[in-house]
């Protein structure tokens, strides 16, 4: 059985795009946003939410979207840890190899 027919909902390439959009928007959000930009430069440590609630009313609903699609990528990742498929999980590093990166999906922030 494959992910699709236990999770009709996952799609892995939005998973994916979704993933990326957000990496960028984040670093970006980082440099060009006066607030945060200062907040980091004074050693003020940030919450996620506070970087989502930042950001474009379009991109907090693709947010949600990717929270969802996360869920559903966490359950499938325990699943197949559980049957002894994939990366196996470490609790210093995840599902992510030692080297820190996953074998299918970099998700990691």
């Amino acid at each position: 059985m494959d992910a699709e027919e236990l999770h009709p909902a996952w799609d892995e390439e939005k998973y994916r795009l979704l993933n990326a959009h957000f990496r960028q928007q984040i670093n970006t959000l980082l440099r060009t946003d006066t607030y945060l930009a200062d907040a980091v430069a004074g050693g003020k440590s940030l919450q996620l939410q506070e970087l989502i609630g930042r950001m474009t009313e379009k991109d907090q609903r693709l947010w949600q979207e990717f929270l969802a699609l996360d869920r559903i990528k966490l359950h499938l990742d325990m699943k197949d840890h559980l049957e002894g498929r994939g990366t196996p999980f470490s609790p210093r590093t995840g599902f992510q190899g030692p080297s820190g990166t996953k074998d299918d999906i970099g998700d990691a922030w």
